[in-house]
């Protein structure tokens, strides 16, 4: 069972026009600005849940980790916080911990740790955004796109 929550953030139209105006800049070797603001983002989430997951063999709070979705159709950078397991594919009793069954009694430990940080974590998503604009428009040259990101911050 996969649960997903998208958070949008509205409204940063001048957001959009620095990252357009710094073109390849924002794109880095590493998948740039965006990425790094949203794996940034994700960990106080990603803590959360590896902080209030019940643990017997602490299997299961190993395979909490924040991933790229690398094939994601809904937008060019998708992080993915929760059960994440690339190498051991015997844990998948995450959704049964979380959710209950009819003979267990839930112990949600992903959910919270989303509700609990969302906005936080949109927050820190701007802030480490409008940093990183900053930072590579000053290293370019590229005044306007400096200004954006500074006016972005104090939003």
């Amino acid at each position: 069972m996969s649960v997903k929550t998208t958070i949008d953030v509205v409204g940063l139209k001048e957001l959009e026009a620095a990252l357009k105006e710094l073109g390849s800049e924002v794109a880095g070797k590493n998948g740039g600005l965006v990425r790094t603001a949203l794996m940034g983002a994700a960990l106080p989430v990603l803590r959360d849940m590896q902080n209030n997951v019940p643990v017997d063999t602490g299997d299961l709070k190993k395979q909490i980790k924040r991933s790229r979705d690398k094939d994601s159709k809904i937008a060019q950078e998708v992080i993915d916080v929760g059960l994440i397991s690339r190498k051991r594919r015997g844990i998948n009793y995450g959704s049964f911990i979380e959710f209950g069954t009819r003979l267990k009694a839930a112990r949600p430990f992903m959910r919270p740790a989303l509700d609990a940080n969302k906005h936080n974590s949109t927050e820190l998503f701007r802030k480490k955004l409008a940093a990183g604009i900053e930072r590579v428009a000053k290293k370019i040259g590229n005044k306007n796109a400096a200004a954006v990101g500074a006016r972005i911050k104090k939003l």
